[in-house]
């Protein structure tokens, strides 16, 4: 009797492959080989906490007037309170980099009706370079853009007995003249849009929101 009395949280499952189906040339971009190591996901604290990704792909393309953009994209089925996707400051800042800007970013050619995609637009600087980095988190059906609003979300799925998923989209340019950065943003934005029109259905969804996966139950 218990049993049946018992919340069954339910969660995504099936989900496509990133690394399979995201693909390597796409509009003017094609995957190379990249001498630079791009900025991991995580922040180097508890690695309990701090592997919440079932898939990680991270690729470097470049068009063909040889400019290179960073793509990184980390899935986690199970969004907790205590195990979810890392925001990307706290990353760059977890590797050495000063956050010298962080800002709303709102992607209006790329539609996930009925909302809209919101992100940040970010530049990092080291002391080797500076990084200009578009990303949006979506965590269920929300655009995280703070914490107080993810852990509000992730609880009122618990209670509707669902457990989100979650995805952080990624792409970077590096550069050391500050003229380079204000070229850099139409250029990123333009190739997520890109990246998003070139997946199949079934990972732009990933990607946006709304996985047309079915939920399984996840514990009694």
């Amino acid at each position: 009797m218990a049993y049946w009395a018992t919340p069954r949280l339910t969660e995504v499952s099936n989900a496509p492959s990133l690394d399979t189906t995201v693909p390597k040339a796409f509009g003017d971009w094609k995957e190379v080989p990249s001498p630079f190591m791009q900025v991991s996901l995580t922040t180097g604290l508890d690695p309990n906490m701090d592997q919440p990704y079932d898939q990680v792909t991270m690729r470097t393309y470049v068009n063909s007037k040889g400019q290179q953009i960073m793509l990184a994209l980390a899935w986690g089925k199970r969004q907790k309170q205590e195990v979810k996707i890392h925001r990307p400051d706290l990353c760059y800042v977890a590797q050495g980099y000063k956050i010298a800007s962080l800002k709303t970013a709102q992607f209006n050619d790329i539609a996930a009706e009925p909302r809209a995609v919101l992100g940040k637009q970010m530049v990092a600087k080291s002391s080797r370079n500076s990084e200009a980095v578009l990303y949006w988190m979506r965590i269920g059906g929300l655009f995280s853009e703070d914490a107080f609003a993810t852990r509000a979300y992730i609880m009122k799925e618990g209670f509707a007995g669902r457990i989100p998923d979650g995805i952080l989209v990624r792409a970077s340019m590096r550069f050391t003249d500050p003229s380079q950065e204000q070229n850099a943003w139409p250029l990123l934005d333009a190739f997520l849009v890109d990246l998003v029109k070139a997946v199949p259905p079934e990972t732009r969804a990933l990607l946006l929101g709304n996985p047309r996966s079915e939920t399984t139950p996840h514990g009694t």
